[in-house]
């Protein structure tokens, strides 16, 4: 049973400024700023279970069980007069559950001598859980189209004991707190610079790029995503909430996120859809392809159709494509997968992509969490084919763990409703550490200094928000 009430619209940044602080809130934020797949945020706030992989022995075959029993005790029909999400199951899922799922074997050095800077790589602590997910009963939506504000409860089999009428009341309160506190103006506040380092230098960086060709070459793959990271100690006290506010006004999403975790942030500016789900109707929106924006209008236009005609470009995105169609191929029936746009050019605020759109329909035998082990992770951020290509950037990569960045972030609704990120743009706040990775595809045309200086481009509104 869902209670709810619908409101007047409000900045959902003023309820987050309140509340940022709750242990396992989750923002998953459109930045206002987009079209129809942009055009809700949600709050999610005090789960009722967790989980996660808290050992190398938890193995997320066991949780997908679990996953698919819960939403199926709390199903219910999607309501389109509702947001898309009412309550359900929401998280991450780390770059790294790819080993669970592929064979994927460690590379792992402890002097990464033959890969990066020893100097450097050993400040880095990028390791998480392989996945985390709540159970989420209370939600706050905001319709950036309708200019409406939804409160939502819902009643969870097992939890009799909630006071769910108590629980839409609490929200009420967030929500009055925050309107009136509206006229205040809203301000990111001062966030001290940090000493950013680079697990690779540029020349090493530039020499894996060549490493990955010869692979090319040599037939094992047709492309693959290098990325490299940079990393910075910060203060246990660091403002991760303030951070995230400043990013999402530099750096405009339609997926970005906020996930406090305790000791884990994650705050995500993702332009990318991993895949959603609506009505056992699958989508997928692999972006490959990237090009800079200039504030010369024409100029921009210009640097806009040079991408869409790159021959470079398109056969990078092509490839993902054909990829993703056969990943959804595992759970669609077969006669419903389609390609309903190749190659188009969508812009977002320093960055031109291209982006293609692949959809199908499940098949019904099939769970919704059943994406996982047939797509995780998204082909955009590996290269093809995805396995061997995982395999190289484990290699090339000298066994770093990637983490949160190139995993997925999202929810699983009790309604059927799915939908998830591709965790780029994308800092992750970690004890005393933060980090970052910004990386791209490599083809047998590639010139490595390019490359180098395009995983800077993508970078440059993460560096921006932490100066």
């Amino acid at each position: 049973m869902l209670h709810y009430r619908v409101l007047p619209f409000i900045d959902p940044e003023l309820i987050f400024i309140n509340i940022s602080h709750l242990p396992g809130l989750i923002f998953l934020d459109s930045s206002q700023d987009h079209n129809h797949y942009g055009r809700y945020s949600f709050i999610l706030l005090n789960p009722l279970k967790k989980y996660s992989a808290l050992n190398d022995n938890q193995c997320i075959y066991d949780d997908l069980i679990k996953w698919h029993e819960v939403i199926k005790a709390n199903q219910t029909q999607y309501d389109e007069t509702l947001p898309p999400f009412t309550g359900g199951l929401a998280g991450y899922f780390s770059y790294d559950l790819s080993k669970q799922l592929e064979r994927i074997p460690s590379f792992y050095k402890s002097d990464f001598s033959d890969f990066v800077d020893k100097d450097i790589n050993s400040q880095l602590s990028n390791h998480v859980n392989d996945y985390y997910l709540g159970l989420y009963n209370q939600v706050v939506a905001f319709d950036h189209q309708a200019q409406l504000c939804y409160l939502m409860v819902t009643k969870i089999v097992g939890y009799d004991y909630i006071d769910y009428l108590q629980q839409l009341e609490e929200l009420n309160d967030y929500y009055n707190q925050a309107k009136n506190n509206q006229s205040k103006p809203v301000q990111a506040g001062l966030i001290n610079s940090i000493n950013l380092q680079s697990n690779f230098s540029q020349q090493k960086y530039m020499t894996v790029v060549k490493q990955a060709q010869e692979y090319i070459l040599n037939g094992d793959i047709f492309e693959v995503n290098l990325s490299q990271q940079f990393s910075s100690k910060v203060s246990k006290n660091y403002p991760f909430d303030l951070l995230y506010r400043k990013l999402r006004k530099i750096n405009c999403a339609p997926f970005s996120a906020y996930l406090n975790l305790n000791e884990l942030k994650i705050m995500s500016a993702s332009p990318e859809r991993f895949l959603s789900i609506r009505g056992r109707h699958i989508e997928a929106r692999p972006i490959k392809g990237t090009c800079r924006r200039s504030d010369d209008p024409v100029q921009d236009h210009k640097l806009a159709d040079s991408l869409q005609r790159s021959a470079k470009d398109r056969a990078e995105n092509i490839m993902i494509v054909d990829l993703m169609r056969n990943d959804l191929a595992k759970i669609c029936t077969p006669q419903s997968i389609k390609v309903s746009q190749l190659c188009a050019v969508e812009s977002f605020t320093n960055i031109h992509h291209l982006v293609s759109v692949i959809e199908g329909d499940l098949k019904p035998e099939n769970s919704i969490f059943e994406v996982i082990p047939a797509c995780f992770p998204g082909g955009s951020i590996t290269g093809a084919p995805k396995v061997r290509a995982m395999q190289v950037i484990e290699e090339l990569e000298g066994g770093a763990q990637r983490g949160v960045y190139c995993g997925s972030i999202g929810y699983f609704g009790f309604n059927g409703n799915v939908d998830l990120s591709i965790a780029i743009r994308t800092l992750v706040g970690n004890n005393d550490e933060l980090s970052f990775n910004v990386g791209g595809a490599i083809t047998l045309y590639s010139d490595a200094e390019a490359e180098y200086n395009e995983t800077l481009l993508k970078g440059q509104k993460l560096i921006e928000a932490l100066l």
